[in-house]
């Protein structure tokens, strides 16, 4: 369970608890898809000997993403379940060495290496793709901001139901009440601020400019305590680079998060700080 809690950067397991349910909400399939994700990823780093930081999540959470994203691209099946598994275990293999080699954190990096490597096998090896989301037409702007606030939060789970996105935020909020107010007010800033920009209300709605933002507003309150223009920046920046992604016809994933985060850490802290290891 810290391990899903780990994919918003919380160690909690009632916060794990409640995003895992968020999945099964939107759908049963994704839910066992995340939490055999999760567990693959907690037993590759118990078998390597890292038990602290299995007890945190840290090996889990990539994995639990990755696991998600494979039955987003692929319909359930035998290929899919056993994809589920290689992508779990590769992405915690990934951040492993991540660690090992770089002196910032790994974020979401390696889960976003995996699920574009499974997109391009995918494509070339002309998979049976999975159904994809109905955005269900263009919505008033008014409706499109707060729909877009509230599943900005679940679409870092790639969750597109309002409800699943507030069971996100509650999961937040039992973590630390301050991770569910940055959490409420960057998916609601990221979507104001779409909109300012006139950006198409229909991706707007469906709460694609939000989740990233919504990640590096937690990781920099966690990070760089205090910082509000840094953070405040970066999660403007954080919606450019979602449309950036979107006008070169790439799915952008958590990318915009870990490009954003890594770069506002390695702008703004000392190299010596960079060398720290107990965040995820």
């Amino acid at each position: 369970m810290r391990g899903i809690g780990q994919i918003y950067l919380q160690r909690s397991a009632w916060a794990g608890a409640c995003f895992l349910l968020a999945v099964v909400l939107q759908a049963p399939t994704l839910g066992l898809a995340c939490a055999l994700g999760a567990l693959v990823g907690t037993l590759w780093g118990r078998r390597c000997g890292m038990v602290a930081d299995c007890e945190d999540g840290l090996h889990g959470y990539n994995g639990a993403l990755a696991g998600i994203a494979v039955l987003v691209v692929l319909p359930p099946g035998v290929l899919a379940w056993g994809l589920v598994v290689l992508a779990a275990g590769l992405s915690t293999w990934l951040a492993q060495i991540w660690r090992r080699t770089l002196p910032l954190s790994p974020y979401t990096g390696p889960f976003v290496l995996v699920t574009w490597l499974l997109m391009v096998v995918a494509a070339v090896m002309q998979w049976p793709q999975a159904a994809a989301a109905n955005s269900g037409g263009t919505p008033l702007a008014e409706t499109a901001l707060v729909l877009g606030t509230l599943r900005g939060l679940g679409q870092v789970m790639f969750l597109d139901q309002p409800g699943a996105g507030l069971l996100c935020l509650l999961g937040l909020a039992l973590s630390d009440r301050r991770a569910g107010a940055y959490g409420l007010l960057s998916s609601g800033g990221a979507a104001l601020f779409a909109w300012g920009m006139g950006l198409p209300l229909d991706a707007l709605a469906l709460g694609l400019y939000g989740f990233n933002a919504v990640l590096v507003a937690e990781a920099l309150r966690q990070a760089l305590p205090g910082r509000w223009l840094v953070l405040f920046g970066a999660v403007l920046v954080s919606v450019l680079l979602t449309r950036g992604f979107q006008w070169l016809a790439l799915p952008s994933l958590t990318a915009p998060f870990v490009l954003v985060t890594l770069l506002a850490r390695m702008l703004t802290q000392p190299a010596s700080a960079h060398l720290r290891s107990g965040d995820c």
